[in-house]
């Protein structure tokens, strides 16, 4: 299967009608026996996924607000790493924050000379936890602290050596490289693929429920100090 992001906008930020998408089809992956994989693609000549409104973070107020804004991303990304069949992110222009973390959620990710990678949440007073738990998880401590310190875009060349990307190819031939991928995992021994990949995201999956209560915490601090929102009303004027 392949699930094009639909967005209004061309590069496709994350609207909780668009989460919804993903989730439903992560489940119809999963539960439908005639799917045998899935490619998450922003669509020709559009971004795979510029991630959450930072001005909506920043205006989330209380913990009650706060928490159910983290497990439900949290349980987001829980959802695509259930998926026990391959999955494959094919990434062109922007992947920011949420949309970045949904292509680590997958298995293996084609990206273009144009792709961008990028969580920049640090930069504008919003935590980091989650995505430098996934990103370290991944990749390493040492590119984990490349990308969540650096709070720029990672250079093409990094982003393969750090195998944040697996595969570069033409943005023209992005889909139907990822489409290539998923062909190929898709052809391992079913049993044996699911059950391992379910294993291994089992932990994953774990990690992120122990680590919810940090994360909470840190992004209270920082609703509390209203430090995002003073940054970002600055970065208007």
């Amino acid at each position: 299967m392949v699930a094009r992001f639909n967005h209004a906008n061309a590069h496709n930020p994350m609207s909780l009608e668009l989460e919804n998408a993903i989730r439903s089809v992560c489940r119809e992956t999963e539960d439908n026996p005639a799917i045998r994989a899935l490619v998450l693609t922003g669509g020709n000549d559009r971004s795979f996924c510029a991630g959450g409104d930072l001005n909506e973070v920043a205006q989330l107020s209380g913990r009650a607000e706060v928490e159910g804004a983290i497990d439900r991303l949290i349980d987001f990304y829980s959802t695509i790493l259930k998926v026990t069949k391959p999955t494959v992110a094919a990434v062109d222009g922007y992947a920011i924050g949420t949309g970045f973390a949904v292509a680590l959620s997958c298995d293996w990710r084609v990206g273009s000379p144009g792709t961008k990678l990028i969580m920049w949440e640090l930069k504008h007073g919003v935590s980091c936890i989650i995505g430098a738990y996934m990103l370290e998880s991944f990749v390493g401590r040492a590119a984990m602290s490349d990308v969540i310190y650096g709070c720029e875009v990672v250079p093409i060349s990094r982003a393969v050596d750090h195998k944040l990307l697996h595969e570069v190819v033409d943005s023209s031939q992005l889909v139907e490289r990822a489409i290539a991928r998923a062909q190929i995992l898709s052809e391992y021994p079913e049993i044996t693929f699911r059950r391992t990949k379910a294993l291994i995201n089992q932990c994953l999956v774990a990690g992120l429920r122990h680590i919810a209560v940090e994360a909470k915490e840190a992004y209270v601090a920082g609703v509390a100090s209203s430090v995002a929102r003073r940054h970002l009303t600055r970065a208007k004027h």
